[in-house]
């Protein structure tokens, strides 16, 4: 029994706490909005329907589709709304944060980084409660974008009781591979769903890998059932799990494929658009009825994708590049050794097979290079074990092969890069090497055998897995090759998958289910089970019943995350989820000799919202009138309104017309809707919507970093030594604190560190600044074509010997990884100022001439008026703008006469005609500028002889509409109109000093167009005529009243 005490208070010290029915932690659930109840709120499939998400419903009801409902669950069992009343009367005020993934594709929509913090509106229960005690539920609306298919929900609260609540974050993604039946009830779209799962799951079956494209897949699958072609899907990351059999129709195995027919869905992918499985060595494919939107339409039936080719794998591409997925196809049976690189795009799939400019594989090419290398053909079989993507500039694929040899059945690998044709890598080495850094090196006599490989790329470690772990910086292989080992794996083990965090640490499961634990840039591993740690985690949180692994993974915010199989005594089956602490499990396993860390550190980030790019809403309800403070389901749509409407104007201000002292939150408040709220909040002292950027200084790193062309990110870290450590060994343990930054590739990042030893306060402090070299070729949209690094700070020792103890539990301390993203940030945009370009034009023509109604979308402008365009920077995560004062060129791309009907869009010939000097003898330009139509020279000009603007200069236009022009004679239908013609311009900044590329077009009216030149000759001519026929019959009447007084020439005298 004593011993039991003290492991329980070694737990608990270590963070592993008992769990009892005391300790509550949140739930989040979805709640239809008609009618809100608590009926509603449990939907069993988990995450938000397509069904329920339609774009014009939503506008037309003026609300999105889904409330959020805040529980708390103790122990193992839901709390009461008692529970809910009494921790509220102590203090206990949630709120979520919503956080949206911008979209893989962003040809739609332009990337943001958007996350809206809603405090809960506390809701009464039961209508029929006439006490004042009465039992109520936390809710708040549940706001949509459209092209985010992967949301995040948050819950914090602000605690003023002894209840502590830990922040907890749930994935409720968009399914969309869901439909409704006529009876109003939910089913797959590819398959049946399958309820009593333990009619099909069986405890102790191996586990298998989950394999999706990261933080970008909003439904997951999970393969590997035997005996029936079923997975196991979610889009909540395994919080709510269905068992789903697949519908694909059986077909015979292809004569190529060699192997013996199955049931079970071999592997799965899943994409942000699309699903794909391997079912009899066949590749299917599935696409999700998303509102991205996509150019294919959605999937009726799987789809048979590469149907000559007999598929053996699919190695998955984890990280997007440029907007577009990827992921590998292995060959198999006859055709074992191809290779097939698969694209998916706006919702299309296309594939490429790897072969060279002579049409060989790359095992063709191999073996051919080998065989000359030998004086005998050896080699008995060829495969590709597996792929991956380096993307630091071009595409480039490296790739493994394995070689088997006839004479002593020994194996080679050999890694291959391919850019259009082959180059042979290094042979990887036969043998570890251990004691590298020893005078005298011994070898091992185990033979290396590697199942895949896995590449980071924001690190440039590509990690190569088998019976051991060997790993390269890709970065540096313009020196040479070099491989190190990852020490602490056992020789008789065998990787059976590797899973990154990208977030600076991985894990891998072996063939006996063994799960191992490392961090990147480091060269050692650490086994999490079986270990002593998880032995008495299992004691701790037992769970009923029998239980297995089904996958491991890491989750939307880095977690380590454990799906298991459980069997209760009474024979129910179902899909568990549980974190896996493993700061805890690694300090339980060393705590013998490991101790906590001997410093505490202390971050200063200024201007973090400069650099993470994250735009913040705050929103709060309304007050209510009521004795009891609570809301009604009136007023919780009201409040559910203000923020349908809040993020209407948060879209609407991302349009290509900008106001410098405008931002959503003025637009709403300056409106006619709102005026009324916004006086109420202001007059009651309550911040109903605010925006979080104020640039304030912060105590913990960005989660990650956009670095523009030779911008800098500064940062200070104050590393303070311990009282205990200042005591034993004095100024030493101060003069012996040290940071160091490593950065993967230095011919694009450098970090300075300046260290200043602050002995009167028993630490030292360290200035850091990291900054992009401009290296960087070429240019891109905002948030797009973002090269990605990761900047590692090491501190003090090891960080597998440092661990301290914080509000969230145990963790590492000592290393610190720091994303860093090259590229023109998101959420920087060029727009029309029209506004002062309207004020100008008055201002410097000295005259006003503007539309009698005019629109604020389509700034109105005076033909025979010079045209002074203004264009601004708007930073729209800051709130801030000012004026571009760098160069660009003005086109107009299309236009129209009248109404907005009419407009069309010029093609690219028509564009050069109308806009370039180059064509001037065609007489079809539309505009021109004032100085230059007489000396060209005085005026820059591109090589396709468009104007080159500058924004520091009034650059005045004049519009012209030659014959050849589409504006020539514009003549209006309407007598009490003028002639009026609609533009639209593009703009396009040229500036070298920025990685960005701001391209945008906006819409303009120019009316009062005058008469062209032949019309004007014509009506002319025609009065003339008319004058002429007028007059001879006048004298003609007269002559024969009076006789001939004049002779004809005396008529036209």
């Amino acid at each position: 029994m004593a011993l039991i005490v003290i492991v329980l208070l070694a737990l608990s010290v270590l963070g592993f706490p008992p769990c009892c029915a005391g300790e509550c932690e949140w739930d989040v659930r979805l709640c239809k909005t008609e009618p809100v109840s608590t009926g509603m709120c449990s939907l069993r499939i988990g995450g938000m329907e397509v069904q329920d998400l339609e774009p014009m419903e939503m506008q037309k009801n003026m609300e999105f589709p889904y409330y959020l409902k805040l529980d708390l669950l103790c122990g193992f069992k839901e709390s009461s709304g008692r529970v809910v009343l009494e921790d509220s009367m102590t203090g206990l005020t949630p709120k979520a944060v919503v956080t949206f993934q911008e979209p893989t594709h962003p040809t739609h929509f332009k990337p943001q980084r958007l996350e809206v913090e809603l405090s809960v509106a506390s809701l009464l229960d039961s209508a029929t409660c006439g006490s004042e005690m009465c039992e109520f539920s936390w809710y708040a609306p549940m706001p949509i974008i459209n092209g985010s298919v992967v949301q995040r929900v948050k819950v914090k609260s602000i605690e003023m009781g002894s209840q502590h609540l830990s922040e907890i974050s749930f994935a409720l993604n968009v399914n969309g591979y869901m439909d409704t039946t006529e009876k109003g009830e939910t089913e797959a779209s590819f398959g049946t769903e399958i309820r009593a799962i333990e009619d099909v799951l069986r405890v102790g079956s191996p586990s298998r890998p989950l394999w999706a494209v990261v933080d970008h897949a909003p439904v997951l699958l999970l393969p590997g059932i035997s005996g029936l072609k079923a997975v196991l899907m979610t889009a909540t990351e395994f919080q709510h799990t269905s068992l789903i059999e697949v519908s694909i129709k059986s077909s015979s195995v292809s004569s190529e494929c060699l192997q013996v027919e199955s049931s079970m869905i071999q592997e799965t992918l899943s994409t942000e658009s699309s699903l794909f499985v391997i079912h009899n060595q066949e590749l299917y494919r599935f696409l999700g009825n998303y509102s991205l939107p996509l150019r294919v339409p959605p999937s009726d039936a799987w789809e048979k994708v590469l149907s000559a080719v007999c598929v053996s794998g699919l190695v998955p591409v984890s990280i997007p590049h440029h907007g577009r997925e990827y992921f590998y196809v292995l060959g198999g049976g006859l055709q074992s050794g191809t290779l097939y690189r698969a694209e998916v795009y706006d919702g299309d799939v296309a594939f490429t097979e790897l072969v060279d400019s002579f049409g060989f594989t790359a095992c063709e090419f191999v073996t051919f290079d080998e065989n000359l290398k030998r004086s005998t053909v050896n080699i008995s079989s060829c495969q590709v074990r597996s792929a991956a993507q380096n993307t630091q500039t071009d595409i480039t694929d490296i790739i493994l092969v394995e070689l088997l040899f006839h004479e002593d059945q020994e194996r080679s690998y050999i890694l291959l890069t391919f850019d259009g044709d082959f180059q042979m890598g290094e042979i990887l080495p036969e043998f570890i090497i251990y004691s590298q850094r020893q005078r005298h090196q011994e070898r091992s006599s185990l033979n290396l055998k590697f199942n895949g490989m896995t590449l980071n790329p924001s690190t440039g470690i590509l990690y190569i897995w088998g019976n051991s772990l060997i790993f390269s910086y890709i970065l540096t292989w313009e020196d040479g090759q070099s491989f190190w080992h990852d020490s602490g794996f056992p020789s008789d083990q065998m990787i059976k998958y590797f899973t990154l965090s990208y977030d600076g640490t991985f894990v891998f499961v072996t063939e006996q289910e063994e799960l191992w634990w490392g961090q990147e840039r480091t060269d050692s591993v650490f086994r999490l089970r079986p270990s002593q740690g998880w032995n008495e985690l299992s004691h701790l949180q037992a769970l009923s019943g029998d239980h297995s692994t089904l996958t491991v993974f890491y989750d939307g915010d880095k977690e380590l995350q454990e799906v298991l199989y459980t069997v209760d005594f009474g024979g129910k089956g179902s899909v568990v989820k549980r974190k896996i602490p493993v700061v805890e499990l690694l300090s339980f396993s060393h705590l013998p000799f490991l101790s906590t860390c001997p410093f505490d550190l202390e971050y200063s980030v200024p201007h973090i919202e400069s650099f993470n790019r994250l735009q913040r809403y705050s929103v709060s309800p309304q007050l209510v009138t009521s004795s009891s403070e609570l809301h009604t389901t009136s007023s919780l749509a009201l409040y559910q309104g203000l923020v349908y409407h809040l993020l209407q104007l948060h879209a609407q201000y991302l349009m290509v017309i900008g106001d410098p002292t405008e931002s959503p939150i003025s637009r709403m408040c300056n409106g006619v809707l709102y005026k009324d709220l916004c006086l109420y909040l202001s007059y009651n002292n309550v911040s109903g919507v605010t925006t979080d950027s104020n640039g304030h200084i912060t105590a913990r790193l960005p989660d990650r970093v956009y670095l523009d062309r030779t911008a800098s990110f500064s940062f200070s870290l104050f590393i303070r030594a311990h009282k205990l450590t200042l005591e034993s060994i004095g100024e030493r343990a101060v003069n012996d604190i040290r940071m160091f930054a490593m950065v993967p590739n230095s011919k694009y990042l450098r970090v300075t560190l300046q260290r200043y030893v602050k002995l009167n306060y028993g630490g030292v402090l360290y200035k850091v600044t990291v900054t992009d070299k401009g290296m960087v070729e070429g240019q891109g949209f905002p948030g797009e074509k973002l090269l990605p690094f990761s900047v590692l700070f090491r501190i003090g020792i090891s960080p597998r010997q440092c661990f301290q103890q914080t509000d969230r539990g145990m963790v590492l301390s000592g290393l610190q990884n720091l994303p860093v993203y090259i590229g023109c940030p998101p959420g920087n945009r060029l727009v029309f100022d029209a506004n002062t370009t309207l004020l100008e034009a008055i201002r410097l023509n000295r005259r006003n001439f503007s539309c009698m109604n005019p629109d604020p979308v389509t700034p109105c402008f005076y033909y025979k008026n010079l045209f002074f365009p203004f264009l601004l920077i708007q930073d729209v995560v800051l709130g801030e703008s000012r004026k571009f004062l760098g160069s660009y060129t003005f086109k107009v791309v299309g236009g129209g006469p009248h109404s907005r009907k009419n407009i069309r869009l010029y093609s690219p010939e028509e564009v050069l005609r109308y806009n370039s000097l180059n064509y001037s003898s065609e007489r079809a330009h539309i505009w021109d500028i004032k100085g230059c139509e007489k000396d060209r020279t005085s005026c820059n000009i591109t090589e396709e002889g468009f104007f080159i603007f500058n924004g520091t200069r009034n650059n005045g236009i004049r519009w012209l509409c030659q014959p050849n022009s589409p504006c020539d004679d514009v003549l209006s239908k309407n007598p009490a109109v003028s002639p009026r013609f609609f533009f639209i311009i593009e703009v396009s900044n040229r500036d070298t000093e920025t990685y960005c590329s701001h391209t945008f077009r906006f819409d303009i009216l120019v009316h009062d167009f005058p008469m062209s030149s032949s019309r004007k000759c014509y009506i002319v001519l025609q009065s003339l005529d008319l004058h002429l026929w007028t007059a001879a019959c006048s004298s003609t009447a007269a002559h024969r009243a009076s006789g001939p007084h004049f002779t004809p020439s005396h008529v036209f005298t």
